[in-house]
């Protein structure tokens, strides 16, 4: 940057170089002000004495090229005092205007030394020069008012000031240019940290795809080996019919003499072309299982969770049911034994208290089986819950990455402004800033009665066969929301707190989740996985770019 030079010139003639020598120590009163005096004054109705207007002067002078900040009329118990401080700006270019401003007055025959030796006594003019260390340690109302919030400075004093302040700036650009490099490294090491990320993520991907796709083939494979040997089998009970066939017919022709022969050939004949048939209509079908195995073998696999459900539940009813039973052995335990007091039925009583604990042993081995289940599922479920939670901060970190993208992170329960706003508008006919605010504490409130979970509006409707959430058409708190406010508005507010229902009913408050905004639901893993194989390849892309450059 260009260093502020101060120096003191004059029109008459005289070098920069002479004045700054004569003048190097002498004393301004900085921040720059220059004293007009002999303003013309007169006494009001009210016996106070007025002048010009700080601002009607400060007019004249900018229209002259001075270009002051303020001009202060500096008043007394009287009212006017006939002087006035013109301020300027506190840089080079303000000394430059005030040193003109004195000039002016000067070459004019105005100036202070003019004023000094009484010409103003003369003539009704006013006089001008810019304050130096006389004025500032003037007496009276005129030196009060210019050492007010000022000081004196030599040009000396001023340059040092500049300079220290050229070097404090230096330091604090250099200082903000290390914070930006350690910044940009950081932002560089986020990146790379990334990169490892999805890659990991890719890598994991790949592995189980081929998993996949091995099993798929031996599945295939396996198919293709039941299909041939139902082929095989086929074939070899068609080449034994056919054998059988034509030794039926040898002896047919060997017995053709003998009558009762041929009628017993005959009767043979058609009962081993009928066990043919049968035998045919058996491949038939045996083929027809087997095309129909094929074609649901790739419906078992979805199959599977639906059939582990119902595994279990199996399970619990049968539970319940040896719960039951247990707890009726246990009454009929019980008269034995009352029985067994009046008839001496030991034996019946013993088999009765062996099939109980029988009965209690399969129920706890029951239970500990399923109870196994439950925590491997669990801990399945776990597992998955805290992927889908590290992929959302994954995706948080980077949205720039993901922008266009049609799987975002939505925040569940969250209150969109712009419904309030326009509703607030509508009812209040204001304007647009007092509708912004009453907005905002409209949407306040809500968001608290969305995240209160003692709030419940709902009821569970199951008329369809299919549980569902349904507005109370008598909560009064909607009802008012909904005449107050209108339709849109209450049908915000009804969204955010179905989704802190579905997604938080514990915690009542927002929560995250990955969402498919093209079909307006939760995403699945797969789909959020195939995003960031993307966000992958733009890392990539960019860590690519910046080693060429």
């Amino acid at each position: 940057m260009e260093k502020q030079q101060f120096s003191v010139g004059d029109s008459s003639g005289e070098t920069s170089e002479t004045k700054k020598s004569e003048c190097t120590e002498e004393k301004f009163v900085w921040p720059w002000v220059g004293l007009v005096a002999n303003i013309q004054t007169e006494v009001d109705k009210t016996g106070r004495r007025v002048g010009r207007s700080g601002s009607t002067f400060r007019d004249e002078l900018i229209e002259k090229g001075f270009d002051p900040t303020r001009v202060q009329p500096i008043w007394n118990f009287k009212g006017h005092s006939g002087f006035a401080l013109v301020e300027f700006t506190r840089d080079i270019k303000g000394f430059e205007n005030a040193m003109n401003f004195e000039r002016s007055y000067k070459s004019d025959g105005h100036g202070k030394k003019d004023w000094e030796k009484g010409v103003h006594l003369r003539d009704d003019k006013p006089y001008g020069w810019v304050c130096r260390e006389e004025d500032y340690n003037r007496g009276g109302i005129v030196g009060k008012n210019v050492k007010k919030k000022r000081d004196l400075k030599t040009l000396s004093q001023l340059q040092e000031e500049e300079e220290r302040k050229m070097v404090q700036l230096v330091e604090n650009m250099s200082q903000s240019i290390e914070m930006k490099i350690i910044s940009k490294q950081e932002l560089e090491h986020k990146v790379d940290e990334t990169s490892r990320v999805l890659e990991s993520v890719e890598l994991h991907n790949y592995q189980l795809n081929e998993t996949y796709k091995q099993e798929v083939e031996k599945m295939h494979a396996n198919l293709q080996g039941l299909y041939q040997q139902i082929l095989v089998g086929h074939d070899k009970s068609m080449s034994d019919l056919e054998t059988e066939r034509e030794k039926l017919e040898n002896r047919a022709r060997q017995i053709y003499i003998n009558e009762a022969e041929i009628e017993k050939s005959r009767l043979e004949i058609e009962m081993n072309q009928k066990a043919m048939m049968e035998q045919n209509e058996a491949n038939m079908e045996a083929m027809k299982l087997a095309e129909k195995h094929q074609a649901s073998t790739s419906l078992k696999e979805k199959e599977k969770l639906h059939e582990k459900i119902m595994e279990m539940e199996a399970k619990l009813n049968e539970t319940q049911e040896l719960e039951l039973e247990i707890e009726k052995l246990k009454g009929s335990t019980n008269v034995m034994k009352h029985m067994a007091g009046s008839d001496g039925d030991a034996e019946l009583m013993e088999k009765m208290v062996k099939t109980q604990m029988e009965l209690e042993a399969r129920e706890t081995a029951l239970h500990d089986k399923i109870m196994a289940v439950t925590q491997k599922e669990r801990m399945a479920n776990d597992e998955y819950q805290e992927a889908r939670k590290e992929m959302i901060q994954l995706w948080k970190e980077n949205e720039d990455l993901v922008s266009g993208e049609k799987i975002r992170v939505k925040t569940m329960g969250h209150l969109d402004t712009k419904p309030f706003v326009l509703a607030v508008k509508k009812k209040l006919r204001c304007s647009e800033a007092r509708a912004g605010l009453k907005a905002m504490e409209l949407c306040s409130f809500w968001e608290g009665q969305i995240g209160n979970v003692h709030w419940h509006p709902f009821k569970v409707d199951e008329s369809d066969g299919i549980a569902k959430l349904v507005v109370h058409k008598n909560d009064l708190k909607l009802v008012m929301l909904k005449s107050d406010y209108g339709e849109e508005l209450y049908n915000e507010v009804v969204r955010a707190k179905v989704e802190i229902v579905e997604y938080n009913p514990s915690g009542g408050y927002v929560v995250s989740e990955m969402w498919n905004l093209e079909k307006n639901r939760k995403a699945t893993m797969e789909e959020g996985t195939d995003v960031m194989l993307k966000m992958r390849k733009k890392l990539v892309a960019m860590k690519n770019k910046r080693k060429r450059r």
